[in-house]
């Protein structure tokens, strides 16, 4: 149970009552109420109370006010509220060290009684408590459900859920959206290793916020958002009346990326109509990222309808045959570029880009043209290509393909 001392100031205030000293220390955290009346409370006082005094026992001399003071500040009370009958003629001096500790005192009315002032605050506590148990339960249950949608969404990927029945039973109690569905596969670059440095709770806290951000950011549309550090996993429901474009989910990783400072990039699946086909789904929304990603595509979102033969180049790149042909052919450029810091390997990638077209590579690069066929003649030199030749052409293209696909 805890509340602040200006959340007791604004009840008490409603009775009368004021703040004569101590504004700096408004945030104080008050967890208890206690009175006392007998002059020596040192080896009482303790952290955190709010002691309420009519201040009789402290009214003989000023040094048993200032005494009363700092050692309240010192035991690290909450607050200290008192009457102005007992201590009024020392009061200016009270204030001025209270200001200077930023320690509060408030001052109630003389027909104000000790109870009503200590049920107001045990009234507050007791309250808070009720919303700090209101906050538990639900930070429990939302716990409890991000958990269970994180299992389900493991069994589907893994083909653990064999019954059709309990399939159905499970996305039904979850609230997850009825087929048809797409997958939608977001990484956001860089976030890991911000996310990373932070203390776990804060992470957790942040995540949950970036999920919340991408649902919002879905609109209307019903949607799943469950996370991996970064990257997040969106389940979209569809519908055959309402057609989703390339356009809709282009808004939705501009939004994200302005939203986190972070660049996103995002994978959709094919529409399915069948939670059986969860785990092809979630592969296609994820290797169109990560084709959007290694070819360095306009377009930060990738519908792996559209992908087309990039599908087939991310397939093959993993054969060895595939990083042998890539070595054969770049292996000179590399070596030649790192030795003599040169960039003889991105004018050649320019080039096969624009299909061999000099005058097209030359305003890429923003290079005069003789010096483009400057280095396009050192690169024949150093390797012997002809690169007049659209077979030489096709083949460095592939090459350098499978080079991104292979950091």
């Amino acid at each position: 149970m805890s509340i602040k001392v200006k959340e007791v100031l604004e009840l008490a205030q409603s009775k009368g009552c004021t703040l004569a000293a101590g504004e700096g220390g408004m945030d104080r955290i008050v967890r208890f109420v206690d009175c006392m009346e007998i002059p020596d409370m040192k080896a009482w006082m303790r952290p955190n109370v709010l002691y309420i005094t009519t201040g009789y026992a402290y009214s003989d001399t000023k040094e048993e006010i200032m005494n009363l003071i700092r050692n309240l500040y010192e035991a690290k009370a909450a607050a200290l509220a008192t009457k102005y009958r007992y201590i009024g003629c020392f009061l200016d001096d009270a204030i001025k060290l209270a200001n200077e500790l930023q320690f509060p005192i408030i001052l109630w009315p003389e027909d104000l009684p000790f109870i009503e002032m200590n049920y107001l605050v045990m009234e507050a506590l007791i309250k808070s408590q009720n919303n700090l148990m209101d906050s538990i339960y639900s930070r429990i249950e939302k716990y409890n459900r991000r958990e269970m949608d994180k299992r389900l969404f493991i069994d589907l990927l893994t083909g653990n859920i064999t019954c059709n029945e309990e399939g159905n039973y499970r996305i039904e109690e979850q609230k997850w959206p009825s087929p048809p569905y797409q997958i939608v596969y977001i990484e956001i670059d860089g976030i890991k290793q911000k996310l990373h440095e932070l203390q776990e709770e804060i992470v957790h806290e942040k995540i949950e916020k970036i999920e919340n951000m991408i649902k919002e950011s879905f609109g209307e549309e019903k949607v799943i958002v469950l996370s991996n550090n970064d990257n997040f996993q969106c389940i979209l429901k569809r519908t055959k009346e309402k057609t989703i474009t390339k356009e809709y989910f282009e808004k939705i990783q501009k939004n994200i990326s302005e939203k986190t400072g972070y660049t996103a990039t995002i994978g959709v699946s094919r529409v399915e109509n069948s939670y059986q086909r969860f785990g092809k789904a979630y592969q296609d929304a994820r290797d169109a990222v990560e084709i959007a990603v290694c070819q360095e595509f306009n377009s930060k979102v990738l519908c792996i309808e559209d992908a087309g033969f990039w599908r087939i180049m991310k397939e093959i790149s993993k054969h060895e045959m595939c990083q042998e042909f890539m070595e054969d052919k770049l292996n000179a450029f590399i070596e030649y570029d790192q030795k003599n810091e040169s960039e003889l390997l991105e004018t050649l990638e320019v080039l096969v880009n624009n299909l061999g077209a000099r005058n097209v590579t030359a305003n890429a690069l923003h290079l005069h043209r003789n010096t483009l066929i400057y280095r396009i003649k050192k690169i024949e030199n150093q390797t012997g290509y002809d690169l007049s030749d659209p077979n030489s052409i096709l083949e460095i293209a592939l090459a350098l393909r499978i080079k991104k696909f292979l950091k």
